[in-house]
């Protein structure tokens, strides 16, 4: 099968869903199909162009058995800014859109969105090629965009979710992450029938339980009686991470506990003039880290932090939570009591969970684990346990087989859609 696979994120970017699309998109070329890719040059999380990438409109290339054509977009240097965020979402749709029509034949068309913009592209390509599409969604945009406060309830927001309606109720079928995706999209409309369950997977072959004291805690000058609470991933507006301050500010008197931010974006910057302001000593902030070491990194920790602001209500599970499983360690999830990160973590019994944007729960749930070893070890083995049961590659990639093998045989090359 030919499979036309459009996608703002790609490797080499490792955090939010570029690992994903890369990993299927690899697997898939793998197993003998034709995978072309339209994605953009590597920018997130830093939201800026990297080194070696930028200066060109568009390139292509062979890259692990997968064609990937890469066009220029416009990168926000304020992403929660309504104005910039629609010219990146836009510009990226208007160049992929025409990379896309020019590209080989295809049999089929699979989208990964947001942005829901991408998804109408992806329609207008299907009725053009006169092959079927798909969604695959990560993240409503329109409920983000509350959540994130880039837009208020109003025109934008009803316009928006007409739009996403649209789009589901066309594409052959919608790829859901986890059960609260498909039960938010069927309450706006679009029939069950078109609506599949298959999660993003955990890395539970590269990240894995390992030795608390090992070369990561010496390499950053950690003590093995440091008690390590660490928070990974992307530091936006949606992850509220002045909460983890404020919980370092309530607990600097507890002697030999650190709080570790590793990531980056574009909150970044006013996390560290608020640790200088405030002198704090017992939170530190890293880059990402080398792949290479992120098994070490995960083992170093005793505590696992997910944070979220509360007016987030998440109808997907965050990528760092399965990660987090996969490391077996601990969960503290500041999270809403209803988001899909809560019912995971109550589900898998892989942590505790607390309401966002309280440093005071945050800090009270931390140190009860800081003094409880054995509550730690058994939540830490539930949720290495839940990711091998749910949530390995292997298996994900299983249901994606069997998902491109129907939808091979249910829509026969060169048939169109309605």
């Amino acid at each position: 099968m030919r499979i036309l696979v459009l996608g703002i994120n790609y490797a080499p970017e490792r955090s939010g869903v570029a690992p994903f699309t890369t990993g299927l998109c690899e697997h898939l070329a793998t197993q003998g199909h034709q995978v072309i890719v339209v994605t953009t040059f590597p920018y997130y999380p830093e939201w800026k162009v990297w080194d070696g990438f930028g200066g060109s409109l568009h390139t292509k290339s062979l890259v692990n058995g997968v064609t990937l054509h890469r066009v220029w977009q416009f990168v926000p240097s304020r992403p929660s800014k309504f104005v910039q965020r629609m010219f990146y979402h836009l510009s990226f749709t208007v160049n992929a859109f025409l990379c896309a029509l020019f590209t080989e034949r295809c049999d089929i068309i699979y989208c990964s969105s947001p942005p829901a913009e991408l998804g109408m592209a992806a329609y207008i390509l299907a009725k053009l090629k006169k092959v079927p599409f798909v969604i695959k969604i990560t993240d409503l945009a329109s409920d983000a965009a509350l959540a994130t406060g880039i837009v208020r309830e109003g025109i934008v927001i009803r316009i928006a979710r007409a739009l996403e309606k649209f789009i589901h109720r066309k594409a052959a079928l919608t790829i859901c992450l986890c059960q609260g995706f498909i039960d938010r999209l069927h309450e706006r409309g679009v029939p069950a029938e078109r609506l599949l369950l298959i999660p993003d997977w955990g890395d539970t072959e590269n990240i894995f339980p390992g030795e608390r004291v090992d070369g990561f805690r010496s390499e950053h000058g950690l003590g093995a009686e440091e008690f390590l609470v660490l928070h990974t991933g992307n530091m936006g507006k949606k992850q509220g991470l002045m909460n983890l301050i404020q919980a370092a500010e309530l607990s600097k008197g507890e002697q030999n506990l650190v709080w570790l931010i590793v990531g980056q974006g574009e909150e970044r910057s006013a996390l560290e003039a608020t640790i200088r302001k405030q002198e704090l000593t017992n939170i530190r902030l890293l880059p990402f880290q080398p792949k290479e070491d992120l098994a070490k990194m995960y083992s170093a920790a005793d505590v696992l932090i997910v944070n979220q602001k509360a007016a987030v209500r998440d109808a997907v599970i965050p990528s760092k939570l399965l990660t987090y499983m996969a490391a077996g360690r601990s969960v503290v999830a500041a999270v809403a009591e209803k988001s899909e990160a809560a019912r995971y973590v109550t589900r898998s019994q892989c942590g505790v969970v607390v309401p966002p944007e309280d440093p005071g729960a945050l800090t009270a749930a931390v140190l009860r684990l800081c003094r409880d070893r054995e509550l730690r070890s058994s939540l830490g083995r539930n949720g290495r346990k839940y990711a091998e049961d749910h949530f390995t590659k292997e298996k994900v990639m299983y249901q994606y087989d069997q998902f491109f093998e129907v939808i091979g045989e249910s829509c026969p090359r060169g048939n169109s859609i309605t």
